[in-house]
């Protein structure tokens, strides 16, 4: 046992039904390398991985029995249904010690290069989506997995579906191997503390997804080829009482935080405090929408969901100025380059409520004059991504469909001249900038709203000269106020074009 060749699942296995049996208790495992299939946890019993242990998974897909239930456990990806620690309705586990989880990943290959994702349901489970993650614990209560490295899956890394009382601390996750490489994927998880944490995957690294509640994440170091941070798109049940801090996000080509609803659910009373970016994409993106595809056919959209109170408060961010792709992970997309901060939503559907304060958003420049002026695609129904649009018409924010909107004590900057302004709105309501300044190089405008309403500028500025701070646009623009803005550097306050009206915007000091 513990020689990395001969199979240890029996003896592992029996240790820790030995011990759920006595009442609970700790399986120890020793300095060596432990070969295994699919584990299953048991109440209160804690698995512990000393030093320089490391458990193997098995490169045998037939060590991995079909985790399926006949109730469904949300398999709408297949390789979903194999693992290699895995856990159903139990209480009072762990996953603990300074030793390593090692799924072995590369050894099942992927093979689904042209692979349709909305023909899923009707697969006939493909021999070359059976890629087992590391770690799946289902309707599982007082869950921790704290100090371990968890490394190499041939999937997601850690899934966890209707748990609660979940602690993962000081976990560190290296998942590159393969693609779908997650880190922690939370589904209908509640009361959880995810801390101290570094994670390095080619997907996603912290993944909510169909719901959640009271979900603490802090302190954690995070890179990724695909988001940081996400919450959606799998997203009919309701999100609230979330908080991220403390955190530092690098080297992440898919952007830093994605929110995403586009299956009728509700996310609210989202915050992220204290985060800081270096080399992402994005950084930050909201969308608010319907989708046809997914898990099934639909020829109507779902009901539009709810996508509100949603808060940033001092994040500094770099972003890239490419989105080159690594070993075993995905191209770059159209619109990953150039991006930018967006919220969207759907006409008639806005995203409401999203305050950003003490923001930092450094972009690379070159945008150009066509691209500042491109228009937008709505793609209602369309795959929610913060590339979806290709590139945007503001080098620094894009906001359209958006109701009460407050940017205070924002900064953004360029390190090359950038032709698009640094921030466009369309379809905006109840709009507030306060202490706003922004580079301009080469733009012919600072700031462009199209139909927008209620909006309040104050103690804005320019970072350098413009030959427009403010362009207006459309006959629906309205309640527009300037006041107390340094416009030394602009030539021209304001201009008024394509439909918009004198009595659209009011000047004062």
């Amino acid at each position: 046992m513990g020689n990395g060749v001969t199979l240890d699942t029996k003896a592992i296995q029996a240790s820790i039904e030995a011990c759920t049996r006595m009442g609970g208790g700790t399986v120890y495992l020793p300095a060596g390398n432990y070969l295994t299939g699919t584990l299953t946890l048991k109440d209160n019993v804690t698995l512990h991985l000393g030093p320089s242990a490391r458990l193997l998974g098995s490169t045998s897909l037939d060590d991995y029995p079909d985790l399926r239930r006949p109730e469904g456990t949300l398999d709408y990806l297949e390789y979903l249904s194999y693992c290699l620690i895995n856990a159903y309705g139990a209480h009072h586990i762990a996953l603990t010690g300074e030793g390593c989880v090692d799924g072995q990943g590369a050894a099942f290959p992927y093979g689904a290069e042209n692979y349709n994702f909305e023909d899923q349901a009707r697969a006939s489970n493909p021999q070359e989506f059976k890629r087992p993650a590391l770690l799946r614990f289902t309707d599982c209560h007082d869950v921790t997995i704290s100090n371990l490295t968890l490394q190499h899956a041939a999937s997601w890394c850690c899934n966890l579906e209707k748990c609660t009382e979940l602690r993962l601390h000081a976990v560190h996750i290296l998942n590159r191997a393969n693609h779908n490489n997650d880190g922690f994927d939370l589904t209908h998880c509640e009361d959880v503390l995810i801390s101290d944490c570094h994670i390095d995957s080619g997907d996603d690294a912290i993944a909510l997804k169909e719901g959640g509640r009271r979900i603490v994440v802090t302190n954690c170091i995070l890179t990724s080829r695909w988001a940081a941070f996400r919450i959606g798109p799998e997203a009919q049940g309701e999100f609230r009482d979330i908080a991220v801090s403390n955190c530092v996000i690098y080297d992440t080509y898919g952007t830093g935080i994605k929110i995403q609803e586009v299956e009728g659910g509700v996310m609210e009373n989202i915050s992220f405090d204290n985060l800081v970016m270096k080399h992402v994409t994005g950084p930050i993106s909201l969308r608010l929408g319907g989708y046809l595809g997914w898990r099934q056919q639909r020829r109507e959209s779902l009901p539009i969901g709810v996508l509100r109170n949603i808060h940033f408060n001092n994040i500094r961010a770099t972003t890239a100025d490419n989105a080159y792709p690594l070993e075993h992970e995905p191209p770059a997309n159209p619109g990953e380059k150039l991006s930018c901060l967006n919220i969207t939503g759907v006409p008639g559907f806005f995203v409401e409520d999203v305050t950003f304060s003490g923001l930092h958003l450094t972009f690379p420049g070159g945008g150009s004059r066509e691209e500042a002026r491109r228009e937008v695609p709505e793609l209602r129904d369309h795959y929610p991504e913060y590339h979806m649009f290709g590139t945007l018409p503001a080098y620094g924010i894009y906001l359209r469909h958006v109701k009460g909107l407050t940017f205070e004590n924002i900064t953004l900057d360029t390190t090359a001249p950038d032709l698009r302004p640094a921030l466009v709105g369309e379809d905006v309501e109840d709009l507030e900038l306060s202490n706003f300044r922004a580079s301009g190089q080469g733009s012919e405008t600072l700031l462009r709203l199209r139909d927008a309403r209620q909006v309040y500028l104050h103690g804005c500025r320019p970072l350098d000269a413009v030959p427009v701070f403010l362009r207006v646009e459309g006959d629906g623009s309205t309640g527009l106020l300037l006041q107390a803005n340094d416009l030394r550097q602009a030539a021209q306050g304001y201009i008024l074009a394509e439909g918009a009206s004198d009595e659209a915007i009011t000047v004062k000091g």
